[in-house]
């Protein structure tokens, strides 16, 4: 839009410089005067050409980035959730595990060794659930970290933008 506008100031321009180029000849200053108006105009449709690639480029990185955010977003929560079903397995086995103590205090004989075994058996499922425990613990902490340092990325690249529209001036009215 704005390149649109500069062509057409510039179109003006040249029309208005042939028509006073056919009727009468400009004197040296309003030549030099002219001159540096194009050269302005030029100048400026350089620097808003620079300001649009320098756009496009900081949009496309700043919706990879959102991208990474979102991915990184859903692995986090996927890693909490299998966390927390982890936790309730274990939570449930240790609940079992104390059944069947109890139970096992009240058996006799062949059922008491039952329940001891079961209890062993318990006590190695809760082992193993802890050490997958552990596990997602430390990929839900690494995730965590690679959320945070890809929303800062995100927020970096917010800012640049933010500060390239603001560097990129309204209005120059002359």
């Amino acid at each position: 839009m704005r390149k649109a506008i500069l062509i057409g100031v510039l179109a003006g321009i040249g029309g208005v410089v042939f028509a006073q180029g056919t009727r009468t000849p400009l004197d040296g200053s309003s030549q030099d005067a002219l001159l540096a108006e194009v050269r302005a105009l030029r100048v400026e449709i350089r620097q808003v050409a620079s300001a649009g690639i320098q756009a496009q480029l900081l949009v496309a990185r700043l919706q990879l980035q959102e991208q990474r955010v979102f991915t990184l977003a859903r692995q986090h929560a996927d890693a909490q959730n299998a966390l927390a079903v982890v936790q309730a397995r274990i939570a449930g086995e240790r609940e079992r595990v104390r059944q069947l103590e109890d139970s096992a205090s009240h058996a006799t004989g062949q059922g008491r060794l039952a329940f001891q075994q079961a209890v062993i058996d318990a006590g190695t499922q809760i082992e193993q659930q802890h050490t997958q425990e552990l596990q997602l613990q430390a990929r839900e902490t690494e995730l965590r970290k690679a959320v945070d340092d890809a929303q800062a990325r995100w927020q970096d690249f917010n800012d640049r933008l933010d500060a390239l529209e603001r560097s990129i001036p309204a209005d120059r009215s002359r």
